[in-house]
């Protein structure tokens, strides 16, 4: 059940700064979002218009109680690295990757480690596995 948090909305938005799997400090707006049924915490990477690393979490009963949940999830979301670029195009690191799905003019994106990737990206690394299985799962961010 929600509780009524008196002047919760004076401590939003945050600016925070948090240090991903290179070292690199990467900066984040959090916001919160109170519904009928409880509150969604959101922090997005800024400047990145939408294209950058992105974490949602919600709470039942307190905003400060998904702002944990969304710092925990910041922490272990840049600590691993997806990809790398050392030897030229984007590859992957790991037989797994992590991210959010977006659109970027009208076509469909994944962000991975904070880098929009298209189709023909996903294609190319499937096809550099020609001949393994694999699942495919989608989560709520908010979970």
């Amino acid at each position: 059940m929600k509780h009524e948090i008196p002047n919760w909305k004076a401590d939003f938005p945050i600016r925070q700064e948090v240090e991903d799997f290179s070292g690199r400090r990467r900066s984040f707006v959090i916001n919160c979002h109170d519904g009928p049924l409880g509150f969604t915490v959101r922090a997005s990477e800024e400047d990145k218009e939408g294209l950058g690393y992105e974490f949602a979490s919600y709470s039942e009963t307190s905003p400060y109680s998904a702002l944990g949940r969304v710092r925990d999830k910041m922490a272990r979301g840049l600590a691993t690295r997806h990809l790398s670029s050392a030897k030229g195009p984007k590859e992957m690191l790991h037989d797994s990757l992590e991210g959010r799905i977006t659109s970027r003019g009208g076509a469909v994106v994944v962000v991975v480690d904070g880098v929009a990737l298209g189709i023909e990206d996903l294609e190319r690394f499937l096809a550099a596995r020609e001949g393994r299985g694999f699942e495919m799962r989608i989560v709520d961010l908010l979970e």
